[in-house]
């Protein structure tokens, strides 16, 4: 609501179903009543705003208020929660990755001691990353798929929006990989023969 030099504004919608009442009082809070199937909507909302200051909005005005308003801003808290999640979630994987790769770190001082390429244990580090990551995706689908009717708020995640996720899950675990990658080339072959 906005404040007049002395009197208070009121929201009023008008909507163009038809009368079965009388409407409501319009100089009440809130207050709104509903137009005979042949009033223009559009000239009672004009004529509206010029009783005591009140404002009126078209059922088009109503809907543009609520597309630009609630679900733009609700549209762009998910955006900013999801890249919040990405960063998490990568720095997560990362951690787990690099931690499995310190521990293996004879093995792969071995593979390097028997002529191993470096290109082959980056791809072994690689495809241990995104095995996770799958795994993660998997657990994930199914259990976002049977607990959605449980929650209250109806989320509709369309085919579309599956395969993007895949796409993320496994670009977010393979770029995770890279510290793991660099750490594992960075292996001495000597540590294989406890040096």
């Amino acid at each position: 609501m906005r404040q007049g030099s002395d009197r208070k504004r009121t929201a009023t919608f008008v909507t163009g179903c038809a009368a079965t009442k009388p409407p409501a009082d319009p100089s009440r809070p809130g207050g709104g009543g509903r137009l005979a199937t042949d009033a223009d909507e559009t000239v009672v909302a004009n004529e509206i705003r010029r009783w005591k200051h009140l404002e009126a909005y078209t059922r088009t005005e109503m809907d543009d208020i609520l597309i630009a308003k609630l679900i733009a801003t609700s549209a762009k808290q998910i955006f900013m929660f999801l890249v919040i999640l990405a960063v998490v979630s990568a720095a997560i994987v990362a951690f787990i990755i690099y931690t499995m790769t310190l521990n293996k770190v004879r093995e792969i001082a071995v593979l390097k001691l028997i002529g191993a390429r470096n290109r082959t244990i980056a791809g072994m580090i690689l495809q241990q990353a995104l095995g996770l990551g799958a795994i993660a995706f998997v657990v994930g689908k199914t259990v976002a798929t049977l607990w959605a009717p449980i929650f209250p708020k109806y989320v509709l995640l369309l085919p579309g929006d599956a395969v993007l996720g895949a796409v993320l899950v496994l670009s977010i675990c393979a770029f995770a990989s890279i510290v793991a990658i660099r750490a594992a080339l960075r292996v001495d072959p000597a540590t294989a023969i406890g040096g």
